[in-house]
């Protein structure tokens, strides 16, 4: 392959990512990616990627979309600037694993996707390892193998996999292989402190941002879950959203979300009261997921919590807990004992379908809608998705995990933001 038919590649590649994956198509259009043919294979410094046409010529488009993704990671999970004074040679290799791990994982989705399927090159380091393993504690595992060895040997020893002994089964073993290895960091050349905090707010943006235009035919792809502990901006604080959105509904007593009947027809949108007749903000509506995943501690906080905005703002507040179907509704809530004893009386799978459903075959139009969950609820039905309005929706989230269909939901926040 000549380095104008990579290049063409590699253009490709960034625009077929950005219409089915936004979030990493977002990213690869703001990477610098050029050709150096010093470098020997293909590498990143943390600012942006090189590749080595001598070294990609050998590849299939397939492993050059492998690659390029690999160095993707290296730059999404800070590699380069996290190594502080570690041995190269074997935090190269650790997070290599980790890397590799994650490609492997959005690969084994896109296999019948032409344009976007990745292979394995035919050089690398790769071992199992858990999805949620970090690369500082991967170094730790393979420096503590290779204390007798000095750094420049080019060669290491490696487990034949890193998952836990325990779930490997009867018959599973640990064994150490001695490995010739290859670095594609360029440790040298650290981000200033201006720079990766520009890089860390860039990745904050995409995850709050980029991923929320509508999945591809495929789903999602996973995200790992260290780039949420990577940012350093602070988790949305839900509170301070829903008073917000509250405050600005009561100075104004007109909204968008209920807008005025009479004119539609006329192809007008026109706003409607967003107070009821004793002077109280209508629909205001929490859905809470009742599979198990919200502990009753969690529970009775966000409760307490949210009586006292209530309160503040002279909100009728509606209640209602979901698994695979809304089961437990508790409507127009006015004081505190009636919000706290608002209890699921059911509980079973995990489908937000369900919330949407509920909403629109009941016509619900809630001026704002907070939908407190796990994280773990399907794939949303874009036509279900229409019955609430993303712009006044708070995903609200009780663990770190993440989904780029999160933010095609609504504002994501977590339930402790501190």
């Amino acid at each position: 392959m000549t380095p104008e038919e990579i290049n063409r590649t590699l253009e490709q590649f960034k625009i077929d990512m950005v219409f089915r994956y936004p979030f990493y198509g977002d990213i690869l259009l703001r990477l610098p990616i050029r050709q150096d043919d010093s470098v020997g294979t293909a590498c990143t410094n943390g600012r942006s990627i090189l590749w080595d046409a001598h070294f990609f010529k050998y590849l299939t488009t397939a492993q050059i979309r492998y690659v390029l993704m690999h160095e993707v990671f290296h730059v999404l999970l800070c590699h380069p600037s996290r190594a502080n004074g570690r041995r190269p040679d074997i935090w190269n290799v650790a997070v290599d694993i980790i890397v590799n791990h994650y490609v492997d994982q959005i690969s084994a989705r896109l296999t019948k996707e032409p344009g976007l399927i990745m292979n394995r090159p035919p050089s690398g380091i790769f071992r199992d390892t858990s999805y949620n393993e970090t690369a500082e504690n991967l170094y730790a595992m393979i420096l503590e193998d290779n204390r007798d060895r000095a750094p420049g040997s080019g060669r290491l020893l490696l487990r034949n996999t890193y998952r836990d002994p325990k779930s490997l089964g009867r018959n599973g073993k640990v064994e150490l292989q001695e490995v010739k290895i290859d670095c594609d960091l360029i440790l040298g050349e650290t981000l200033s402190k201006a720079e990766q905090e520009e890089l860390e707010r860039m990745i904050g943006r995409l995850i709050q941002d980029a991923s929320s235009h509508e999945p591809g035919s495929g789903g999602s792809l996973p995200l790992p879950r260290e780039l949420l502990t990577l940012t350093r901006h602070k988790p949305l604080d839900w509170r301070r959203i829903l008073k917000d959105f509250l405050s600005e509904a009561q100075s104004d007593d007109t909204s968008y979300v209920t807008p005025e009947r009479k004119y539609l027809h006329m192809d007008l949108i026109l706003p409607g009261h967003g107070l009821s007749e004793e002077g109280e903000l209508e629909q205001a509506w929490a859905f809470i997921d009742s599979s198990g995943s919200v502990g009753q501690d969690a529970l009775r906080a966000f409760l307490t919590q949210l009586y006292l905005i209530a309160k503040d703002f002279n909100c009728q507040m509606n209640i209602a807990y979901w698994d695979t179907e809304v089961t437990d509704v508790y409507e127009k809530l006015r004081n505190e004992k009636q919000v706290l004893t608002a209890q699921p009386t059911h509980s079973g799978g995990t489908d937000i379908n369900c919330v949407y459903r509920y909403v629109r075959d009941r016509h619900l139009k809630p001026l704002v809608t907070l939908i407190l969950t796990d994280g773990y609820f399907g794939t949303p039905d874009p036509m279900l998705k229409k019955a609430l309005d993303p712009r006044s929706t708070i995903l609200l989230l009780c663990n770190d995990s993440v989904n780029p269909v999160y933010s095609t939901v609504g504002r994501v926040c977590r339930l402790d933001p501190s």
